[in-house]
C-alpha cells in the first residue's frame, strides 16, 4: 500500500516538499490542502501584482495541470480546522477527516487584524492573499486616500504599492519608530526616510479607535488621540503571526510557532513543520511579537521536511533569515536577531558603505547572531550562513573580508553535501577539490565558488 503524505498549506515550504517527495517516491500519494483560491505563487510579488506591474498569469507559478502532470493532488479552497495525531488524521471544516501516514503543517503566518469598530466595512482589506490582493487592486481605482494600520512586511509592501499608484498614503506606526521588533534603529531611519521620500505619511505613536463608515463603506479613521483621517481604503492586519490554530489542543508543542528538531520534526510522531509556521525549538528567535518572513527560508525547509517525511537524512537548513524583501528598489534583509540593541553580552558592529549601504552585525559573547543588510543583497547569503552556524569574530571578519586574510588551506579531506545558497539545491562536494575551485549548481545553474577555511566548507555565489 503506497504511503499517503498530507501537506497543509500550499506556499514556499509546502510546495517544495510536495515536489521533492513526488520526486523520491512516485508511488506515494501526495495531497496539499489549502485555503487558497490559486496555485502556488510568491507572496512578495503580491506588491507588483497590486501596483500593476505583473499580471495574475504572471504571479502564479504553476497552473493547476502541472499539479497534475505531477500527479499532486491539490485541494484548493479546503479548510483545515484541527490535526489529529492520535488518529493520524485532520479534520477539515466540513467534517470530513483525511488520514494521513506523514503529515506536513506549512501554513505561514496569518494577519491579526486590530480588535477595533467598523473593520467589517466595505473598503477595509488585508493583504494575506492573492485573492486578497484582487479585491485591493478592484478597490484601488476608486481610491485617492488610504490608511495603512500599523507596520510590518504587509505594511512596507502596500505602502510602496499603493504610492506608486499615486494614492494618498498615511501609516499609523503604534511607536516611537518604524517596526522596531525587526528593525534596528539605524535601518528603521532608512526605512522612514524612504516611505516619506515616496509621499508616506508616518503618524508616529498612532492607533486607531475605529474605521468610520457611511452606507457600508469606510470613509475614513478615528485615532485613539481624536484625530479623523480620510481614507476610502484602509489596510488592516499588517502585523502577523504564526497560524499554529490547527495544532493548538492537539499535543503538538506551541511556542509562537510550532515547536521542530533541526530536521524539523514536531513533537507528535509522523508530524512535521516547515516555513514561517516552524520555531526551532532551541532558537531565541521568535520574541512575542515576532516571526520570519522569507520565502527562501521556507523553500530550503521544505526540502529538509521532505526528506525527514521519507525517513531520510538530511543536512539541517542553515537559514537564519528573518526578512528578505525589496522597497523602493533597495534590498533589506534581517538575519537572525540582528534588531537586538547593544548592550551587557551584546555588541553591535555598523558599517554604513555611503548614503545607500548600510550593515550590521550583531555579536553576543563573541558569536555572530544577527546581521542586517539593507541597501545591497551582497554578503547576506555569506551572512545568513554565518549567523546560522554562529560564528566567530574572526572567522566573519574573513568571510567578509575586514582583515587580511591567511594563507588558502589545503584541499577537501573529505566529501561533504550543502546546498546552493540561491535554490538550496543539496551540492556534493567530493574529497581533494580545492578552496576556491568554481563549481555549477545542477539544479539552477548559479555559478559557485567553493570556500574552505581549515575547518569549514561552505559555497558562495560566483562575482565577476
Amino acid at each position: 500500500m503506497s504511503t499517503h503524505f498530507v501537506i497543509i498549506g500550499n506556499g514556499a515550504a509546502g510546495y517544495r516538499a510536495a515536489k521533492a517527495l513526488r520526486r523520491a517516491d512516485s508511488a506515494a500519494q501526495v495531497s496539499i490542502l489549502t485555503e487558497e483560491r490559486h496555485p502556488f505563487y510568491l507572496r512578495r510579488q503580491l506588491g507588483e501584482f497590486l501596483a500593476g506591474n505583473l499580471t495574475l498569469g504572471e504571479v502564479i507559478f504553476q497552473s493547476r495541470n502541472a499539479y497534475r502532470r505531477e500527479r499532486l493532488d491539490l485541494f484548493l479552497m479546503t479548510r483545515v480546522e484541527q490535526v489529529d495525531p492520535p488518529a493520524h488524521e485532520v479534520v477539515l471544516a466540513n467534517g470530513e477527516r483525511v488520514r494521513y501516514d506523514r503529515l506536513l503543517v506549512a501554513t505561514g503566518t496569518h494577519a491579526v487584524p486590530p480588535d477595533i469598530p467598523g473593520t467589517d466595512l466595505e473598503g477595509v482589506a488585508t493583504f494575506d492573499t492573492l485573492t486578497q490582493a484582487q479585491e485591493v487592486r478592484r478597490l484601488v481605482k476608486d481610491v485617492r486616500d488610504a490608511a495603512i494600520l500599523g507596520e510590518g512586511i504587509v505594511g512596507l509592501t502596500l505602502a510602496e504599492s499603493l504610492a506608486a499608484l499615486g494614492v494618498r498614503v498615511t501609516q499609523l506606526v503604534r511607536g516611537e519608530r518604524f517596526w522596531p521588533e525587526m528593525l534596528d534603529e539605524a535601518t528603521s531611519a532608512r526605512v522612514e526616510d524612504l516611505l516619506e521620500g515616496a509621499g508616506v505619511t508616518l503618524l508616529r505613536q498612532t492607533e486607531a479607535r475605529t474605521v468610520i463608515g457611511a452606507g457600508g463603506r469606510a470613509i475614513g479613521v478615528e485615532t485613539a488621540a481624536g484625530e479623523t483621517l480620510r481614507a476610502e481604503l484602509v489596510a488592516v492586519g499588517c502585523r502577523r503571526r504564526p497560524a499554529i490554530d490547527i495544532v493548538q489542543g492537539s499535543g503538538i508543542q506551541v511556542r509562537q510557532g510550532i515547536l521542530v528538531s533541526d530536521a524539523l520534526r514536531t513533537s507528535a510522531a509522523d508530524v512535521f513543520a516547515a516555513g514561517d509556521v516552524a520555531e526551532p525549538t532551541e532558537s531565541e528567535e521568535f520574541g512575542p511579537d515576532d516571526a520570519a518572513f522569507c520565502w527562501q527560508r521556507a523553500w530550503a525547509q521544505g526540502g529538509v521536511a521532505a526528506a525527514g517525511m521519507l525517513d531520510r537524512r538530511a543536512e539541517p537548513a542553515l537559514e537564519a533569515m528573518r526578512l528578505r524583501t525589496a522597497l523602493f528598489g533597495r534590498d533589506l534583509a534581517v538575519i537572525g536577531r540582528g534588531h537586538l540593541p547593544a548592550g551587557g553580552s551584546v555588541a553591535a558592529v555598523e558599517m554604513p558603505d555611503g548614503p545607500e549601504v548600510f550593515r550590521r552585525l550583531v555579536f553576543q559573547d563573541d558569536a555572530l547572531v544577527g546581521a542586517v543588510v539593507f541597501g545591497t543583497g551582497e554578503s547576506v547569503h555569506e551572512l545568513n550562513r554565518l549567523v546560522a552556524e554562529r560564528a566567530g569574530r574572526r572567522r566573519v571578519a574573513l568571510a567578509l573580508g575586514l582583515q587580511e586574510a591567511q594563507p588558502a588551506p589545503g584541499p577537501m579531506p573529505t566529501t561533504q553535501a550543502r546546498h546552493c545558497p540561491i535554490c538550496a539545491a543539496e551540492i556534493v562536494i567530493h574529497y581533494g577539490t580545492a578552496a576556491g575551485a568554481a563549481i555549477r549548481c545542477p539544479a539552477c545553474s548559479t555559478d559557485l565558488v567553493v570556500r574552505w577555511d581549515g575547518q569549514n566548507m561552505w559555497l558562495d555565489v560566483s562575482r565577476p
